[in-house]
């Protein structure tokens, strides 16, 4: 199996405006146990309050933002750090939405320079949707739903930025796997 390094991206959003309020990142490889991957999770503020909605479905609350926030060239740093250090691949795995655009948006809105990304996704739940529909199988579902058809279980808490790229990780190694033996039994 490959050692590759890729890196996985997820944010929470308050609504109605979709504002980050929370940049969770995981890097790591196939080779890897899923406790050794990199993770991260930065909060931040949206100025204005957290929709009680999205407090609810993510925990997040304005204690926290108010507390632990950090600003978009803080987060740009560090997310550049890190890819420095672990060379991922640079085309982001995502679960479902393109939340690299919506951070690189929110980077340029602020003037916060940011180059270290791939202009493209690896989106995992298409692939997902794919398997499902060559299966004749209902793909419908979140991330936790779509693991749990593959008997994967899901670490932490959903809608945590950082779990959720940590369990979108873990989900793209073990379909990389699978599509591995596929291709071993072919020959």
């Amino acid at each position: 199996m490959n050692k590759q390094n890729f890196i996985s991206i997820d944010l929470e959003l308050n609504q109605p405006s979709n504002r980050i309020i929370q940049v969770g990142v995981s890097i790591g490889n196939a080779c890897q146990r899923p406790e050794d991957y990199v993770k991260a999770k930065w909060y931040v503020d949206p100025q204005e309050p957290i929709d009680p909605y999205i407090t609810r479905l993510t925990g997040i609350t304005d204690h926290d933002i108010r507390t632990e926030s950090y600003s978009h060239e803080y987060i740009a740093r560090e997310l550049e750090d890190l890819i420095k250090e672990y060379r991922p691949w640079l085309n982001c795995v995502v679960w479902g939405f393109d939340d690299v655009s919506v951070l690189r948006k929110e980077f340029q809105e602020r003037n916060v320079a940011f180059e270290h990304l791939g202009g493209r996704i690896i989106d995992l739940k298409t692939i997902f949707n794919f398997m499902m529909f060559s299966n004749n199988s209902d793909p419908k579902g979140g991330l936790s739903e779509a693991m749990a058809k593959f008997h994967i279980p899901f670490d932490g808490e959903q809608h945590r930025a950082d779990q959720d790229a940590f369990n979108t990780l873990k989900f793209y190694f073990t379909m990389m796997k699978k599509q591995n033996q596929f291709i071993e039994n072919l020959f």
